[in-house]
């Protein structure tokens, strides 16, 4: 599962990275790296139990302060990481993390709300970021998504 989280991920960023003339050509790979591997961690970070409240608000559609929260934390070290990493001004980062990551946790929650996508659920993203997954909390968190 980690795997497929971290190609939808990447099928993101690597347009919005490529195609983006700002962005030097020697520096677009690592661009591309350093963003996947900013936002995975940083939804390793926030997909976690005692964060129940923030990911059912991200993922509902309802858009409350606790999935914003996510969001612009997500964007945020996104933006760091590409300008303390690669080089990128500020700019030019922002326009990068403003674009994806918006555009990930939507792909993701049309993927956890999809009835017929079984395979993409709170409890497996949860799980393949080091989360249990299945009983309890994230069983009955699972049961607000129709999963």
């Amino acid at each position: 599962m980690l795997e497929g989280i971290i190609d939808l991920v990447k099928d993101q960023v690597l347009p919005a990275i490529t195609n983006n003339s700002a962005i030097p050509a020697d520096k677009k790979e690592v661009a591309v790296e350093t963003t996947t591997s900013t936002i995975v961690d940083g939804l390793k970070e926030h997909f976690t139990p005692d964060n129940l409240a923030s990911i059912t608000s991200l993922f509902s559609g309802g858009g409350s302060a606790g999935g914003g929260d996510i969001v612009s934390g997500l964007q945020s070290s996104v933006v760091n990481a590409l300008s303390e990493k690669v080089g990128l001004n500020k700019d030019i980062a922002n326009s990068i993390a403003s674009a994806v990551v918006p555009a990930i946790m939507g792909l993701f929650s049309q993927k956890v709300n999809d009835p017929n996508d079984k395979g993409f659920s709170i409890e497996s993203i949860m799980g393949a970021f080091g989360g249990k997954g299945g009983g309890g909390i994230l069983g009955a968190l699972g049961g607000l998504f129709g999963k």
